[in-house]
């Protein structure tokens, strides 16, 4: 209670209008929250292999911040993982992601732990990547997304349709095409062999063309000519590609179709492993389900779609013709699946090729196909049971073969269900109930291991630095729940995923926080083999010359990893006249030949933390022979790029 004389000031003041300075609260501005997001008490995996550790997980602008006991740190949001695993963000080598209405909320991937994914699958890449970036930065997306450029749409583009042969001019004018998408921030070159028109290649062909990539140290990665009958043979004439083109050969969607090829998944994976051994890095990716999809036109022998669909079409009514494609197909799908049952269209109701060849009065398989694709302007999609589980499970347990869906965003109730389900079957059905791989092997398979194939340096492991693209979800319930009859049924088990910061998914259904990036290969980010179990460690130090003129920066680098290591050692420091950074927490260190890279979260002039990624490549495509190029990225800033003249560390 006031006094007497108090209270009369007070009376006074407020009928003057005068506010009494003694009552009102004390100003002051309550401290920013260290982190935005604090994971806390989950089992980490971090992408490299190495077992899960209980950790919490620090988020702040966009990137990892923290790792390790963060109870006493300040943070917006707190999320209770116990119990939960937490991992990097799912990444997928092979989608072929719808990117229109979609993108914007992304659930069918979302839901399976996927924050990144590749477009342009099968060779279908557009060669024109900075126009296809700019359209993707235009939209809404869910999740990260990143273009490959394709051989088959380079192929098309200058040769058409027909079965033709290749001048100079035109190889130069398709090498062209390459250089040019790897040069605007391709992530690597796509390829469907099985394909028309892109099977009319011949194999020098294909390497006379890819070949314009070989500077840029990325991979090219293939839907093989054959996966029946002649996959060993198509298997090695990957490696032959990738090896005359300099380029990792990627055998993507891996599998042996058919029954009487069952069995040949040893073979394919000792020539991979044989061409390791002799110095051409190689590998693949696989998807969870011994069945396929494409479209039924896949079936038609590559001579009668020569000059395309309308060509196609106009065979299928010449009476001397129609008998002898019909005779190919019959053995075509005989040889791939089996029995017609095994084909089946998913727009269709489900009905098989069987069906149709009843329908149609106990014609043929060829007969029954042929008519299907009339009736539907020459194509449909189908669904091929071509595989065996022995099969897969050795694609599965291969160290070098990634994990991938052949799906990818979607919103469709006829497809396949891989595209709803890929990532947690692995997890679910692979890994926990038949124990094929260990939940941190498989974890790499999604995350590390694409990620160092693509080539990224900020994405596909946990530590400080790298993008903040996390998944967190259940061991003990994650599994997919789409079936062929019914794929459009979301995956069950996870609770949270995090792009580039910002929360995705929760709850079961997307936040639509239009978190994703269309993402751009820089030219010092090489495909490279994963450094699993390495003992690390990089110096250099030197003058970096930015390329855009600016005020040269003094670089002293000395950090080291062990093989058990959470995280890598040792000092970084990047000195200017506008700029002062060095490192207070280290995260990922990365090595290959002439190169690394290592993240980390760095204290700047001033005493502000950010994140950054540093790499230094002797062999980048954009520098001069023998010149070292330096990358600098801090925080949200541009990056800042230039020539290194290296001194005594």
């Amino acid at each position: 209670m006031l006094g007497t004389k108090a209270g009369q000031r007070l009376a006074a003041a407020a009928a003057a209008g005068v506010v009494w300075p003694l009552l009102a609260p004390p100003a002051y501005a309550a401290p920013e929250p260290e982190l935005d997001v604090v994971i806390q008490h989950g089992t980490v995996f971090d992408g490299s292999g190495r077992p899960g550790r209980v950790a919490d997980v620090g988020l702040k602008d966009g990137h990892v911040f923290r790792i390790g006991d963060l109870g006493h740190v300040s943070a917006r949001r707190r999320y209770d993982a116990a119990g939960l695993y937490v991992t990097p963000g799912f990444i997928d080598l092979h989608a072929h992601t719808e990117t229109g209405r979609p993108l914007a909320s992304a659930r069918s991937s979302l839901s399976q732990g996927v924050t990144t994914e590749t477009l342009g699958a099968d060779g279908g890449g557009t060669s024109d990547i900075t126009r296809e970036l700019a359209r993707l930065q235009s939209i809404e997306k869910g999740i990260n997304v990143a273009p490959y450029v394709g051989f088959n749409s380079v192929w098309e583009a200058v040769m058409g349709e027909s079965d033709k042969r290749p001048s100079a001019a035109q190889l130069a004018r398709m090498r062209h095409l390459v250089k040019s998408a790897m040069r605007q921030g391709a992530w690597g070159v796509s390829s469907g062999l099985g394909y028309t028109p892109a099977a009319y290649a011949r194999t020098g062909e294909v390497v006379g063309v890819v070949r314009a990539a070989r500077q840029w140290r990325t991979f090219f990665s293939d839907h093989m000519r054959d996966e029946t009958n002649g996959v060993v043979k198509s298997t090695r004439e990957e490696i032959s590609i990738g090896k005359a083109a300099g380029l990792m050969p990627e055998i993507t969607h891996m599998k042996v179709a058919g029954p009487r090829n069952w069995g040949k998944s040893a073979n394919m994976l000792r020539l991979l492993s044989q061409a390791r051994a002799t110095g051409t890095h190689a590998g693949g990716d696989v998807y969870p389900y011994t069945a396929a999809s494409t479209g039924l036109s896949f079936y038609v022998p590559g001579w009668a779609q020569d000059g395309g669909t309308k060509r196609m079409l106009a065979r299928f009514t010449d009476p001397k013709l129609r008998p002898r494609i019909a005779k190919e197909i019959t053995a075509f799908v005989t040889d791939d699946v089996g029995k017609p049952g095994n084909v089946t269209l998913p727009t269709l109701r489900n009905k098989s090729i069987a069906d149709f060849m009843a329908q149609y009065g106990n014609v043929s398989i060829g007969e029954a196909v042929i008519r299907v694709l009339e009736a539907n302007r020459g194509d449909i999609i189908a669904v091929m049971h071509i595989g065996s589980e022995a099969d897969l499970a050795n694609f599965i347990r291969d160290p070098y073969v990634a994990f991938s869906s052949d799906g990818g965003v979607t919103e469709s109730a006829q497809t396949h269900p891989r595209a709803y389900g890929s990532y947690p079957r692995v997890l679910g059905r692979y890994v926990r109930e038949k124990g094929l791989l260990s939940w941190e092997e498989a974890i790499r398979k999604m995350t590390g291991l694409p990620a160092t194939m693509l080539g990224m340096v900020d994405r596909g492991f946990l530590a400080e630095g790298m993008a903040a693209d996390v998944t967190v979800f259940d061991p003990a319930t994650i599994i997919d729940r789409a079936t062929f009859t019914r794929p459009k049924q979301y995956s069950s088990g996870v609770h949270w995923v995090f792009v580039n910061g910002r929360l995705a998914f929760a709850d079961g259904r997307p936040t639509r926080a239009n978190a994703g990036q269309a993402l751009r290969r820089a030219s010092n980010m090489p495909t490279r083999p994963q450094n699993v179990r390495s003992i690390l460690s990089a110096t250099v130090a030197g003058t970096v010359k930015p390329v855009n003129g600016s005020g040269a920066l003094a670089l002293s680098v000395k950090v080291a990893q062990s093989a058990d290591a959470d995280a890598a050692t040792g000092r970084l420091m990047v000195t200017g006249r506008n700029i002062s950074l060095h490192a207070v927490r280290l995260g990922k260190l990365q090595k290959a030949h002439g190169w690394f890279s290592v993240t980390g979260v760095g204290k700047l002039r001033g005493g502000a933390e950010r994140a950054f990624v540093l790499t230094v490549d002797e062999r980048d495509p954009l520098g001069a022979p023998g010149e070292k190029r330096v990358t600098i990225h801090i925080g949200r800033e541009p990056r800042i790029y230039g020539a290194l003249k290296t001194s005594s560390p």
